[in-house]
């Protein structure tokens, strides 16, 4: 369980994050007295800090889908490669940018492409994000599976970190979220009975790898 009085409190802490840019940019349009271009900017700083908000309270509803065994619709066939493109395009810059090497053609996943496609995200923009530079994303269909492994540039952490990382709330998010987001990710790959792992490479670096059960390889 990761609802611990220390995680609930860095969870008030998170959430309240946003509200006091939000009740300063209030208070100051309230008070007339700031300039055009002023109201501006604090239009565009309530903007930025409500989507955050709601970011926050989305991955926090997921993981409780996620905890009551929820979160995954009605399965329907999905193409891997799709998927990705679709992930990719919904990512940041360096997301966006990531390198993907597709050996799996031909294949179907049955699967709520939602979810898979959530999940093929929090891979690539994590591993951007910790490697500082665009992943890259290699898939290939082994027998009856579909590995995908999302590579980052970056070094992978220690054992311990390693095993934790999709246990525990990460304590510094990528994405300035709750830290939710990489146990979100292995739910999903759970629910679609597959696995998620995080590796070191032999060269030292970080691999994320996802297997899911494929339906149709031709």
């Amino acid at each position: 369980m990761i609802a611990s009085v220390p995680w609930i409190d860095r969870l008030a802490h998170d959430l309240r994050g946003p509200l006091t840019p939000l009740q300063t940019a209030a208070y100051l349009l309230r008070s007339g007295q700031v300039t055009p271009e002023r109201q501006q900017e604090l239009f565009a700083l309530i903007d930025r800090q409500t989507r955050q908000l709601v970011r926050m309270i989305d991955e926090l509803g997921d993981w409780t889908r996620a905890s009551q065994q929820r979160l995954v619709a009605a399965p329907e066939a999905c193409d891997p490669a799709l998927l990705l493109d679709y992930a990719r395009a919904n990512s940041g810059t360096a997301g966006a940018e990531a390198i993907v090497e597709n050996h799996a053609d031909g294949v179907v996943l049955q699967g709520d492409p939602v979810r898979l496609t959530q999940l093929l995200r929090v891979l690539i923009e994590y591993a951007s994000a910790h490697g500082r530079a665009p992943a890259t994303i290699v898939l290939r269909a082994i027998e009856s599976r579909l590995r995908i492994d999302v590579c980052s540039a970056g070094s992978a952490p220690d054992a311990e970190e390693l095993a934790a990382l999709f246990e525990h709330p990460h304590p510094a998010a990528h994405d300035e979220g709750l830290g939710l987001q990489l146990l979100i990710a292995h739910a999903i790959a759970r629910g679609h009975d597959g696995s998620l792992a995080a590796v070191a490479d032999d060269d030292g670096r970080l691999r994320l790898r996802c297997e899911l059960p494929l339906t149709q390889h031709d």
